[in-house]
């Protein structure tokens, strides 16, 4: 074997390493046999801040593949510089040194790049149940109504805001995979406080939506001078929500998008809010989407 073969297999390694540790993590994730539960033929809709961290990882795992390349490229250029006058110089432990550096770039970035592999797939995820709120949420909404798509909101954003005859909705997205093919349709249990997917339970969701809806009611006071009540819902794309207790109004309301006509004013009920509190409290949501598409 010669040396110009030793140093180009020296200089693959690394990359070599690489790519075993993102093929083993791929394929990790795809032996989970969870399903997708959104069944909806998904259009083009908004889910900006999901796209963007997307982007920012793919633009993030560029420059980490680039580092990795040139740590092998640079041991490999190490290692042939030393040889240039001594042609029979024998492998010592400064060559094995760099070597060891190199393969611990590799190992380095690539364990950063399977790490953010599983949010990723959530982010895309996520991207695909905005759209499929969104997509559900237009199809029950029409005349004197609106629909505010990704509200940004200092360090968070709000998904959607839903603004009615019968009030003022805000709605949080989440995603989660269904169980195995032959487990049945996919069922939450919903006490008021905690959802129970059946293998796993949750609180988080709950108060986080619950946070964002009283945030956005303090905004809107402040905005328009009027005390506007926000109501938090939870939106999960292709779940059966089964409510286990009493869910009172002030409550964070669990829903599956196909069944939100409830945000619509039903009939022989006077509307919460007239045409021109809805114009108003639009108009002040708004004003949050307008601020970040002119940053």
């Amino acid at each position: 074997m010669t040396w110009a073969l030793v140093l180009e297999l020296i200089g693959l390694a690394p990359m070599l390493a690489l790519v075993a540790i993102i093929l083993w993590k791929k394929r990790q994730l795809d032996s989970n046999d969870r399903r997708d539960p959104i069944l909806t033929e998904l259009r083009v809709l908004p889910a900006h801040s999901l796209r963007e961290r997307l982007e920012k990882i793919n633009e993030t795992r560029m420059d980490k593949l680039v580092y990795v390349i040139i740590a092998g490229l640079l041991t490999a250029l190490f290692i042939s510089s030393r040889r240039i006058d001594m042609s029979t110089h024998a492998w010592d432990w400064l060559d094995s040194f760099f070597v060891l550096v190199a393969m611990a770039i590799a190992v380095y970035f690539g364990r950063q790049i399977t790490r953010e592999m599983p949010l990723q797939r959530k982010c895309r995820q996520g991207v695909r149940a905005e759209q499929a709120v969104a997509q559900e949420l237009a199809a029950s909404l029409a005349g004197d109504n609106r629909i505010i798509h990704d509200i940004q909101c200092g360090d968070f954003n709000i998904d959607h805001v839903v603004v009615t005859p019968a009030g003022v909705f805000a709605v949080e997205t989440k995603s989660r995979l269904k169980p195995p093919a032959g487990n049945g349709a996919p069922k939450v249990k919903y006490d008021g406080k905690t959802l129970d997917f059946g293998a796993w339970k949750e609180s988080k969701p709950i108060e986080q939506a619950e946070r964002q809806a009283r945030w956005l009611a303090n905004y809107l006071r402040k905005e328009t001078g009027e005390p506007l009540a926000v109501t938090a819902i939870l939106a999960l794309p292709g779940w059966w929500i089964d409510r286990t207790a009493r869910i009172t109004p002030t409550m964070v309301q669990v829903i599956n998008p196909k069944n939100s006509r409830w945000l619509l004013l039903p009939e022989k009920k006077a509307p919460v809010l007239d045409s021109p509190a809805i114009q108003r409290a639009a108009n002040s949501v708004e004003k949050l989407a307008q601020a970040k598409s002119a940053g």
